[in-house]
């Protein structure tokens, strides 16, 4: 009898860990899900080069906006992904903004370290980040090439997340019928 006794005690914690993992999975895939398309309103900017961009000069192509800063771990461990999928799918359609928030002297030397090739946008006064509810880093928003949010992540992206994003993306402009 002591020895059931001791093997139910054994069992509780394990039982109380998968239960909680069970929770943990559930919630991720709640944060990660895709959301139903909706319009996302247009917005200018400024890029660390200076340079003024639109949201809507990217209509037509599948848009990653990615919500990070350069103290983040889990933004410097996806950059290498985003930045060798930006060149993987530049071509067919695909771009990233990576907008910033108030960092403007830590982002140059970020920026060089990971060799990134894709537009840094400066977020000085937070109104992207306050448009867009952003509420923690990494986070990214795709946009489809007629400018729907179509898919919202919350963390870090493995690259294989982020290949199934842009490929849901990329698949909608091949699926429009022709004019």
């Amino acid at each position: 009898m002591e020895a059931l006794v001791h093997q139910q005690r054994q069992l509780w914690p394990r039982l109380a860990l998968a239960i909680g993992m069970v929770g943990l999975v559930l919630l991720i895939m709640v944060s990660s899900s895709g959301t139903s398309a909706s319009p996302v309103p247009d917005f200018t900017a400024v890029t660390l080069r200076g340079e003024t961009v639109r949201l809507s000069d990217y209509k037509g192509q599948v848009v990653m906006l990615n919500f990070w800063a350069t103290w983040c771990p889990p933004c410097k461990a996806e950059m290498p992904d985003i930045q060798a999928a930006y060149q993987s799918y530049m071509d067919r359609g695909f771009t990233v903004l990576a907008i910033n928030n108030s960092e403007r002297s830590e982002i140059r030397p970020f920026v060089d370290a990971f060799a990134l090739t894709f537009p840094i946008v400066l977020d000085s006064d937070s109104t992207l980040q306050e448009s867009f509810a952003i509420k923690g880093y990494p986070t990214s928003l795709f946009i489809s090439d007629v400018g729907e949010l179509y898919a919202t992540h919350t963390g870090m992206l493995t690259p294989q997340q982020l290949d199934g994003y842009i490929t849901t993306g990329l698949a909608k402009i091949k699926s429009k019928p022709s004019a």
